[in-house]
């Protein structure tokens, strides 16, 4: 006769064995890549740096999943155990100025459940042409402006960073005018005073040279009309703005508002709001008003897309003078994203005799908020014999937790249900169905 103290205290060893086998974590993954590569090309062998024998490897269901975003980056060639990209990696859509840029996934190996983290760095290649705001830049100044006496451009854009972006500028050589300003800002000064009995305007060339290779760069023609009198230029009450913007914000919310003061007295001294350069996306998000100064939204602000803004405003006076502010916005999260339950793998159908303790399914829960908006906790309907066990990190076992019986019940539609944390909580349902 077995011994039922001796097979009790089997199956406990083993239940602890397979779930110290399932959680299993083996170490991360890191890889560093430029943006742009072709599709298909290949940026590690994951089965080599795993240590994992190709064959067991294919046999394992390999696959990756990225985080917080639909859209599939790399994929996994089982035959080869190569991660080669599947789809465009564009460093500026993803991660704008940030100098670091890091696309995370998650590696997941079945039979037994295994997950190792992917960590790719992306690296900046020169794929953008600096460009200036306006094709033609107009001012006027006096001629009685003395030598010295300086006024600011609005800087070239280069979505690119580090040694990639605008490095130096070149104005053309010309009688009047010099490159002023330190690195953060473009200014042209006097050099030699103004006669408008001899000239009443000036066209200048200027040229953003990025520090890329091959070097690449835009110009804008700088059009100056010489007047009789000159005036002040507008001054901000801030160098840097910052504001913080709820997601999903509606159209018409004032944002925050820029305000500049011109000395002079009339047209001279009135003074018009305008954006500095705005890339084509959030030009369609954000208004200023020309006359108040107030930033407004005009599109829908999605903070799983993009968590914070910077953008440069530009204050101009009757007479085509202008200073420069930045706008920070900082964008918060709200909870507008469900959880999301993805049916990994599943055993179907399920032998009567198997044991209970045994893993049939494996579920993928996420939702794309962040913090407690993206925690999230699920549940299983009572009354089946089947119980969801926490795996690794957003994964869950379904297991079963008793005997099965074909002839009492064949089939079984097992209703999971995912809730995440935040105020007010949002949940999803998804129904799995077994056969015995």
């Amino acid at each position: 006769m077995r011994d039922k103290g001796f097979t009790a205290l089997g199956l406990s060893l083993c239940f602890a064995l397979f779930f110290a086998t399932l959680q299993k974590v083996r170490g991360d993954l890191s890889y560093s890549i430029p943006e742009e590569m072709k599709r298909g090309s290949v940026v590690g062998n994951v089965a080599k740096d795993l240590g994992v024998d190709l064959k067991t490897f294919s046999s394992r269901q390999a696959r990756v999943d990225f985080e917080g975003t639909r859209k599939r980056y790399c994929d996994i060639n089982i035959n080869t155990g190569d991660l080669i990209t599947s789809e465009r990696i564009d460093r500026e859509s993803l991660c704008g100025k940030k100098h670091a840029c890091v696309l995370k996934a998650d590696l997941v190996l079945e039979n037994p459940l295994e997950l190792h983290h992917v960590s790719l760095h992306i690296q900046d290649v020169n794929d953008n042409t600096p460009q200036f705001n306006e094709k033609m830049i107009e001012m006027e100044i006096g001629e009685s402006a003395e030598k010295g006496y300086s006024f600011s451009i609005d800087e070239a854009h280069d979505a690119d960073i580090g040694q990639n972006a605008v490095q130096r500028y070149i104005l053309q050589k010309n009688e009047n005018f010099v490159l002023a300003g330190d690195g953060n800002k473009v200014e042209l000064r006097l050099e030699n005073k103004l006669d408008r009995e001899k000239q009443t305007e000036n066209s200048l060339l200027l040229t953003a040279i990025d520090g890329g290779s091959p070097q690449r760069s835009g110009t804008v023609v700088i059009h100056v009309t010489i007047l009789d009198a000159n005036d002040n230029a507008p001054v901000f009450t801030e160098a840097i703005y910052k504001a913080s913007l709820p997601e999903n914000s509606p159209p018409e919310t004032v944002v925050i508002t820029v305000s500049a003061t011109d000395a002079d007295e009339g047209a001279n001294g009135e003074v018009t709001y305008q954006f500095g350069h705005v890339s084509e996306e959030d030009v369609n998000l954000f208004m200023i008003d020309s006359k108040t100064g107030e930033i407004k939204v005009l599109g829908g602000i999605d903070y799983e897309e993009r968590n914070s803004f910077e953008m440069r405003v530009k204050a101009k006076d009757g007479l085509g003078l202008n200073s420069n502010a930045k706008v920070v916005i900082d964008v918060n999260d709200v909870n507008d994203n469900a959880p999301e339950i993805y049916l990994k793998s599943l055993s179907h159908p399920i032998p009567e005799n198997v044991s209970p303790g045994s893993e049939v399914g494996i579920i993928n829960v996420q939702d794309r908020d962040s913090e407690k908006n993206g925690q999230v906790r699920c549940s299983i309907q009572q009354n089946v014999p089947f119980k969801l066990v926490p795996s690794i990190k957003n994964y869950y076992s379904l297991v079963t937790t008793g005997q099965l019986d074909r002839e009492l019940v064949s089939d079984y539609n097992i209703t999971i249900t995912a809730t995440d944390e935040g105020s007010p909580p949002l949940s999803s349902s998804k129904t799995v169905q077994l056969s015995v």
